[in-house]
């Protein structure tokens, strides 16, 4: 079982028309996750995560490790020096993160499964608050291989 689970801190729909790539990386929807396993949970309750571009990031993570038996992995929040540590090793992946001494151990299956429903949840949520769909919006909204 692996799940993530997200809080909205702060919304920036208002002009959304002339958003640019890096207002998604550093400002657009931000707020707080928890990594979630059965036995272990690593919290990153800072308020000041971009959901969205978290979401697309772990994405690309899923696809890169689909492609190997055994894989490592690094997401690096970009507001800090933080990172989360994706290790794999036939289809058992092991995360870790620089700040907790937590770690969860789950199955890539799992964690993909978990990963596309947190972007799928984020995606819906934004375009239920966004008539008109920029570009560069949608590019981290439909995210398939």
């Amino acid at each position: 079982m692996f799940k993530i689970q997200y809080k909205i801190q702060s919304e920036q729909f208002n002009d959304v028309r002339n958003i640019t790539e890096d207002e998604i990386h550093y400002d657009f929807l931000l707020g707080s996750l928890s990594l979630l396993a059965s036995d272990a949970e690593i919290d990153m309750e800072w308020d000041w995560i971009p959901l969205l571009d978290f979401a697309y990031c772990m994405k690309e993570i899923v696809f890169a490790l689909k492609k190997y038996d055994v894989a490592f992995e690094i997401f690096e929040f970009t507001e800090n020096s933080e990172i989360l540590k994706f290790s794999l090793h036939n289809d058992q992946l092991k995360v870790s993160a620089s700040f907790s001494s937590i770690f969860i151990d789950t199955s890539l299956t799992d964690f993909e499964s978990a990963v596309m429903d947190f972007h799928l949840s984020i995606s819906n949520y934004i375009r239920t608050n966004v008539i008109e769909l920029p570009k560069v919006l949608s590019k981290y909204l439909f995210v398939e291989r």
